[in-house]
């Protein structure tokens, strides 16, 4: 009898040993759960809010909105007399005040010009960057850059291609911020020792 009841009782604890770890072995974490059914875990979600939130960055792009008068001043070649052209622009936010787009027209060279610029600061890469494309070109310019004394600068670097040499030329564009009303736009040709020669220079006026 006692045989018995002994067997009895190792196949119950038994029993609540296997039940025990076949529950243990259910507990899943909530990412792995979300991944069985083809989904982001709470972290991926929570990096990917992250990622995507606009910050103080795109907080001083906003703080450009508006209409601009801008004197674009340029220089066809070192030494050169310089050149005037007046121009006028519309800065907007886009997406949910993601990036800073600008339209910009009137006339340079005699000719029509038109140009629109989108500017965006990438969280993930933590660099600004800016896409640029126009009338007088068919090339989508792209570059990269950071900001300097509390963002009130912003330096980018990118290589194009020259249209009269066919040869690929390094640029330098400078972004300067003096005060709400007012915001300057260098552009700088680099030569391959690394001097470097300001083709063009902008100025925009709060209207």
């Amino acid at each position: 009898m006692k045989k018995v009841m002994f067997l009895v009782t190792v196949g119950l604890i038994t029993a609540v040993l296997v039940s025990s770890f076949a529950v243990a072995g259910q507990e899943k974490t909530a990412g792995e759960k979300a991944k069985e059914h083809g989904q982001p875990s709470p972290e991926e979600m929570a990096a990917w809010q992250k990622a995507a939130t606009p910050g103080p960055h795109h907080k001083l792009y906003k703080d450009m909105v508006g209409m601009w008068n801008a004197e674009c001043t340029y220089w066809m070649q070192p030494g050169a007399e310089p050149q005037v052209a007046p121009l006028k622009a519309e800065f907007k936010m886009l997406f949910g005040d993601r990036y800073l787009v600008q339209t910009i027209e009137g006339e340079m060279m005699g000719m029509p010009f038109k140009g629109m610029g989108i500017s965006g600061y990438d969280n993930l890469k933590g660099v600004h960057t800016m896409v640029w494309i126009d009338n007088m070109s068919t090339a989508t310019m792209y570059s990269e850059g950071e900001c300097a004394e509390n963002c009130t600068v912003e330096t980018h670097h990118s290589v194009h291609k020259d249209a009269m040499t066919g040869m690929d030329q390094k640029v330098k564009t400078v972004s300067r911020i003096i005060d709400k009303d007012k915001h300057v736009f260098e552009y700088y040709m680099v030569d391959p020792s690394g001097g470097e020669f300001k083709s063009m220079e902008i100025t925009y006026t709060r209207m």
